[in-house]
């Protein structure tokens, strides 16, 4: 059962990293599950679910109205698709499948509404059981109930009430996580600091997939390519996908394999982007918005028109600040810095690479530079006297500790086209550049 809550209630702070994996695999799981599940077996086998948007249930139909006092009646057309979609999010984390019955009869999750303007609560689900019958119901008088989507409140009903269905149990007491980690808490997450801007995760959240994989199996099946996140999504969910600065993004990512990117380069705010598992990134314009399941690679990071901070993981990563002052982390791996234009790093608005492993990581400058061209580290520009040469200037400042890589592009009388700052002192070859498209591909 969900009620609603006010968001502007929240203080509860941001963190970076929530829940260590320790805890999150060996205590919450087994206090966070109701002990439920619709799997009958121990094997790696795909537990099937069935589904019914009928209302046929004639038994059942009492029942709800002697619990709820008042008829009930179908989905329409926006919450059927919600509750597909929230369906499908729970399907691509664990090993199970949904399929919609082709008689009423056959359901295992049966979705229907009330409506009932003096009932607190939102909605209401049973735990899968031995009846093999687990009936939704949404108080329809509730806010956003007729008119679900991935971020209101009427969305958040409904994947609330499938976890229930599913055999997770609520996260808010006694544990007291928000809806930051969980869909299953009732404490909200205040992602922005306005305080009539209400938003909910789409997706299950962190230890909602844990708790899922953990009572049905992982699904490895789950996006083992190379996906992108964010803008230019190739996900095929709605809700992994941003098509302008004004769409906002609340989901957790759990990703099986392949070599994955966060797209956020649509995004004019300042944000911080974290590659770690259990980690969490602020994405355009709200706080901690973002996460990273356990167990989970994402390598490559896109930033976007702010001054961004960029952390990788302990994989090969490819960061790409693009406009603005950005903060990059490459972490641990061997790591490529990428630049597309000549104002992703200005000397008025300088990117800072803070840990350039010079015997590891590249900067890309290839999208910059013509097939022909010559690249030279050289002690002094030598303005308009040769045609087609790249020259790179290194420069160590000993009292901020910073190497300064100043880059003339086309020999015009500016002294440099861009600005590139390395904490620490450095001394870079030219094995530290990749030049060539082929080379970076």
């Amino acid at each position: 059962m969900t009620r609603q809550r006010k968001m502007t209630d929240s203080n509860i702070p941001y963190e970076e990293n929530v829940i260590s994996k320790e805890k999150l695999k060996k205590e919450t799981i087994n206090k966070l599950t109701s002990y439920h599940s619709w799997r009958n077996n121990k094997n790696h086998k795909i537990t099937t679910i069935y589904y019914s948007f009928s209302q046929s249930y004639s038994l059942w139909e009492t029942d709800i109205k002697t619990q709820q006092g008042a008829p009930i009646f179908s989905f329409n057309h926006q919450q059927i698709n919600q509750a597909k979609a929230a369906m499908q999010s729970y399907a691509d984390v664990a090993n199970i499948r949904f399929i919609q019955a082709s008689g009423s009869n056959s359901a295992n999750l049966l979705f229907l509404n009330y409506e009932k303007e003096v009932d607190n609560a939102s909605g209401y689900a049973y735990y899968p059981n031995s009846g093999g019958f687990s009936p939704i119901w949404v108080n329809y008088a509730r806010q956003d109930a007729p008119t679900p989507t991935i971020t209101n409140y009427g969305g958040h009903i409904i994947i609330h009430e499938v976890g229930h269905a599913l055999g997770l149990a609520h996260t808010h007491t006694p544990h007291g996580y928000t809806q930051q980690v969980s869909v299953m808490s009732y404490l909200p997450m205040k992602y922005s600091s306005s305080d009539d801007h209400h938003c909910y995760p789409s997706t299950p959240q962190m230890l909602d997939i844990s708790t899922m994989q953990y009572l049905y199996g992982a699904n490895l099946r789950t996006r083992t390519g190379a996906t992108i996140y964010g803008f230019n999504s190739n996900s095929e969910r709605e809700y992994f996908s941003a098509y302008n600065n004004h769409d906002e993004l609340i989901f957790c990512v759990w990703d099986a394999g392949g070599i994955d990117t966060f797209d956020f380069s649509g995004y004019q705010q300042n944000q911080k982007i974290n590659l770690n598992e259990l980690s969490f990134s602020d994405i355009g314009g709200l706080k901690g918005n973002v996460s990273i399941a356990a167990d989970v690679i994402i390598e490559n990071a896109i930033g976007g028109s702010g001054n961004d901070d960029i952390r990788g993981n302990s994989v090969d990563n490819k960061l790409t600040g693009r406009l603005g002052a950005d903060q990059l982390w490459g972490g641990g791996g061997n790591n490529t810095f990428v630049y597309i234009s000549d104002s992703d790093s200005l000397t008025t608005a300088a990117d800072i690479i803070h840990d350039f492993k010079v015997n590891n990581d590249k900067i890309d400058l290839s999208s910059l530079l013509s097939e022909d061209c010559d690249i030279q580290l050289v002690d002094k520009f030598t303005f308009g006297k040769i045609n087609d040469q790249v020259e790179i200037m290194q420069i160590f400042d000993e009292d901020i500790d910073i190497t300064y890589l100043l880059i003339d592009l086309n020999n015009n009388l500016h002294e440099n086209d861009m600005m590139i700052k390395l904490t620490g002192k450095h001394q870079l070859t030219l094995n530290n550049f990749i030049v060539s498209p082929i080379l970076a591909a």
